[in-house]
């Protein structure tokens, strides 16, 4: 994670572009620490992904998939992934001051959830916005089904149910 303080605002940068800024269990304890530290501080905070292939494929899947390979009997780290995110995204959904996602490139899965419970999103050219995790079995998470079931018609219906990727 790269912040900075630009007089009363901050700026998040999601900083691991080889993997699409895939947010794993310290990047998310460090901007729940930021955001928390600045909701009395800053005006307005801007996140946004380094490189302009992602603002973020989501949750750090690979390295959930090692932990449980390496130690089937302790499940606390991929818990405590699930638990930090999620509380990451309810932050994010009530915090206080503006908050302003920048979806520039790849915004999937936990990406979706660190965008879109902000008060506003800026989608670009490149936007790339998806909730795929029903194609590897998983229900659509970091609160999907909340912003998924509030679309017009049924197209969350069918984003949910096929991981359908929007441009």
């Amino acid at each position: 994670i790269i912040y900075k303080k630009v007089g009363d605002k901050g700026v998040i940068i999601l900083n691991r572009p080889k993997v699409l800024n895939t947010v794993n269990l310290s990047m998310a304890r460090k901007v729940y620490s930021i955001l928390k530290q600045w909701e009395s501080s800053k005006k307005l905070v801007i996140i946004e992904g380094m490189g302009d292939k992602a603002f973020c494929a989501g949750g750090d899947v690979k390295s959930l998939a090692l932990a449980l390979t390496e130690s089937k009997e302790d499940f606390y780290f991929i818990e405590e992934t699930f638990r930090q995110n999620y509380n990451l995204n309810y932050l994010v959904g009530t915090y206080e001051k503006p908050y302003i996602a920048i979806m520039n490139g790849i915004t999937m899965g936990g990406g979706v959830g660190l965008a879109i419970f902000g008060k506003y999103r800026i989608a670009t050219e490149k936007t790339l916005c998806a909730v795929p995790e029903t194609a590897i079995g998983l229900f659509p998470d970091a609160g999907a089904t909340y912003f998924l079931s509030r679309l017009k018609g049924k197209l969350g219906v069918y984003l949910g149910l096929t991981g359908h990727k929007l441009k």
